[in-house]
């Protein structure tokens, strides 16, 4: 049996769940698809919040650095690479987390899995436990984010040039 909904939302990033949470704030049923556990998309679990989170212990040792002429020393840092990645996790698992239950407060029916268009009006999920699901709606949303864009001279694979996927 198909899962019934009014709005089907693909992609969990900041535009899908911004998308999904306001329609079931308005009333609508809506289903949010998604290939992470929980919505986040690339800033949540790759890009900004992980590189903000780092950043944010690179601070702290530049901070003890500074200290040091004002008489204050730390000595040099010892970083456990296992420890920070822990931390780093931890700030990602919190946030994605937070907006996992963000979607069951507003009773928005989550699926983990890769959407495919059956028609106009039906979707085929396989999910991440290796079942599918087929999703009947009336309303899609594509939020399924971008890609980075090619700078003419500029090699993507050059180690000086980075992007969050």
């Amino acid at each position: 049996m198909a899962l019934k909904t009014q709005l089907a939302v693909i992609g969990g990033g900041p535009g899908g769940y911004a998308a999904a949470f306001l329609a079931a704030d308005l009333g609508m049923e809506v289903t949010l698809i998604d290939l992470e556990k929980n919505p986040g998309g690339v800033c949540l679990y790759r890009g900004c919040i992980p590189s903000k989170a780092l950043l944010h212990v690179a601070k702290l040792i530049k901070e003890a650095e500074e200290a040091k002429k004002w008489g204050v020393d730390f000595g040099d840092p010892k970083i456990d690479i296992d420890k920070l990645r822990e931390f780093k996790n931890g700030v990602v698992n919190k946030l994605t987390g937070g907006l996992g239950q963000l979607a069951k407060q507003r009773k928005v029916n989550y699926i983990n899995g890769k959407a495919t268009f059956v028609n106009s009006n039906t979707l085929s999920v396989a999910k991440m436990d290796g079942t599918t699901e087929e999703v009947v709606y009336e309303k899609a949303i594509l939020a399924t984010g971008s890609v980075p864009t090619k700078v003419p001279g500029l090699s993507i694979d050059s180690p000086r040039v980075m992007d969050s996927t």
